[in-house]
């Protein structure tokens, strides 16, 4: 007498209006990218599904968790890529550069003090009280050097200068602001070029006035560019 054993599979009948992934019945959300899964008749596999009705994410109101956001670019051109921008006002940048000078003097003051100090009691006896000095001197000179540096990659590619006369340093690539790596490219620029006697001090307002669209050296070493803030921009 021969028995014959049958496996009962569980159908594939629940199915994913997103990747169309099936899943057996007892299984309600997908686990790629968690939507809700529709069930499937036995008797309607060759119909067409109407995903669209089930999709939870279709709907314009409800926000799907795993679709990456794309972050609003203020700086788009749109139509007009590949343009130049406007070159920004030049006494707006004169007064930015004045306004940053002078927060990086306030903050050049402290070092000063201290190393101040330090020369004059290296004419006594104390030699560690001068060490100190100096060492502590030299730290706090990092501070007008960093922001002198980085004070063009701030939040917005705003220095407090910049912010004040609304202005902008932009990424040309991507048109969108200044890294704090591209503002140290730019401005490292005028600190070499600073070397040169007299010459090396004068190229950098030069190119800002003589070009067409600003760039000074430091800016096309950057692919950087200082334009007026836009007015949709915050």
């Amino acid at each position: 007498m021969q028995i014959a054993i049958t496996f009962i599979t569980d159908p594939m009948n629940n199915l994913c209006p997103l990747c169309k992934t099936s899943y057996p019945s007892d299984v309600n959300f997908c686990t790629k990218d968690g939507a809700k899964l529709i069930s499937i008749p036995d008797n309607s596999a060759t119909e067409p599904i109407n995903t669209e009705l089930n999709n939870p994410f279709g709907n314009p109101n409800i926000k799907n968790p795993f679709e990456k956001e794309t972050q609003h670019n203020p700086f788009d051109r749109n139509s007009h890529v590949g343009q130049p921008y406007t070159k920004a006002s030049i006494g707006n940048r004169i007064a930015a550069i004045l306004i940053d000078s002078l927060i990086f003097i306030a903050v050049s003051i402290p070092a000063a003090i201290v190393l101040a100090f330090a020369f004059f009691t290296a004419f006594g006896n104390n030699e560690a009280l001068t060490a100190t000095l100096f060492v502590i001197g030299v730290l706090l000179s990092l501070l007008p050097l960093a922001f002198l540096l980085l004070k063009d990659g701030f939040r917005n590619g705003q220095s407090p200068g910049k912010k004040s006369m609304k202005l902008i340093v932009i990424d040309l690539e991507t048109n969108m602001p200044c890294t704090k790596q591209q503002s140290c490219i730019r401005n490292a620029i005028i600190l070499l070029l600073g070397i040169v006697p007299i010459i090396g001090n004068l190229i950098e307002p030069i190119m800002i006035f003589a070009t067409d669209d600003g760039r000074r050296l430091g800016d096309r070493a950057a692919k950087t560019m200082v334009i007026d803030k836009p007015d949709n921009y915050n």
